[in-house]
């Protein structure tokens, strides 16, 4: 497969492996290196939350599948009312038009939510044609993560239902901007919940909520340095072997956890059920710089107030029509600027230092 992509580069005059990814997303080298390297200066982060999961799992060591483990048995339920309730307030505190469009999907039946046999996994939002309202599918279990899920696809029909006036081409945005409205929605209703929550409830929302980011973010990049070195150990060595693959792997993603997880032997081969490096080579950074973007945002909004909410509303309506540079431009955001990404790390070490805060209440 790498080898395949090295030929299409060379048929095609690409200048580097990267080149085509960057086209199809319409972002700028300098975009994609500028975000790389901020996210690799703030591994440390990662590394400061793992050190306190393990010391609140008990364990002397954290390995790499205990990094998804509960830090409670029991947390509390939710039924579709109450998610119903919250997601449509939590929207429309936000934006009056945004609520209202997240009520028409409930009143019209426009989610399919009810957990059934033979119903497939996952969720998703689809949104079809222009002409045509978007669809929701889901299985929600009255899980707080549910309501989280909910409130993700949501932001997605709440995209696709304010770029209805833009053509087909133009209806979806590039991939870099896919995630944009269902991560702003879903910080949206993570903060309203929380609100209301117990301290206890508080921390594992929190720990749920890092984990997640840390997941899109650090993990997303750690996987586009391995996927980089994979393609330059082709060019410049030849052949890899399973063995260097494997190599390659845990060099990169120990990178992201420094000495708070530990990788053992066989996550060496765990490269291998990621699709995304088979069929769209250099996919992934797009998740990276999705999640970041929002969190970046997010940090403006609450910076901005009301206003925000006009200028974000009037950015979704454009759907795909403008490249991600133009589109962030007339938020007055340029791309290449390390310090706009700093909102999103800084929202980061937030949630992490809120955590910590949360888990000495808790203990105290």
């Amino acid at each position: 497969v790498v080898q395949d992509h090295r030929s299409d580069c060379t048929l095609r005059v690409y200048k580097d492996p990267l080149q085509p990814r960057n086209l199809a997303n319409e972002i700028p080298a300098e975009s994609v290196a500028a975000l790389m390297s901020s996210v690799e200066k703030h591994y440390k982060t990662v590394q400061r939350y793992y050190k306190l999961k393990k010391r609140l799992l008990g364990l002397s060591t954290l390995y790499d599948y205990d990094r998804y483990a509960p830090l409670f048995p029991d947390l509390p339920q939710c039924d579709w009312e109450t998610a119903r309730k919250t997601v449509t307030e939590s929207y429309e505190a936000f934006s009056p038009k945004s609520g209202e469009i997240v009520r028409e999907f409930f009143d019209k039946r426009w989610i399919d939510a009810s957990p059934r046999t033979g119903k497939r996994g996952g969720a998703f939002s689809h949104s079809a044609v222009p002409g045509v309202h978007p669809y929701i599918l889901m299985s929600y279990e009255d899980r707080l993560k549910d309501v989280m899920t909910l409130a993700h696809e949501l932001g997605h029909g709440v995209h696709a239902s304010y770029s209805r006036d833009q053509s087909l081409f133009n209806f979806h945005g590039t991939l870099p901007l896919a995630e944009l409205a269902s991560t702003f929605g879903e910080m949206l209703v993570f903060e309203n919940l929380v609100k209301e929550a117990s301290t206890k409830d508080k921390l594992a929302l929190y720990a749920e909520k890092i984990e997640g980011v840390f997941a899109t973010v650090f993990r997303q990049a750690a996987m586009f340095r391995f996927e980089q070195a994979c393609h330059a150990h082709r060019r410049e060595k030849g052949e890899l072997s399973p063995a260097e693959f494997g190599e390659l792997w845990q060099t990169n993603l120990q990178a992201m956890f420094g000495g708070s997880v530990e990788l053992g032997e066989q996550h060496s081969r765990w490269w291998s059920y990621v699709g995304h490096f088979i069929f769209a080579p250099f996919y992934v950074y797009a998740y990276s710089f999705g999640e970041l973007l929002v969190l970046s945002l997010y940090q403006m909004a609450k910076r901005e107030g009301p206003s925000f909410a006009g200028k974000y509303v009037d950015l979704l309506k454009l759907g795909g029509s403008k490249t991600p540079r133009e589109l962030m431009a007339l938020m007055d955001i340029d791309l290449q600027s390390r310090s706009f990404w700093q909102g999103g790390f800084a929202a980061m070490e937030n949630l992490v230092t809120e955590f910590e805060r949360l888990h000495a209440e808790h203990k105290g």
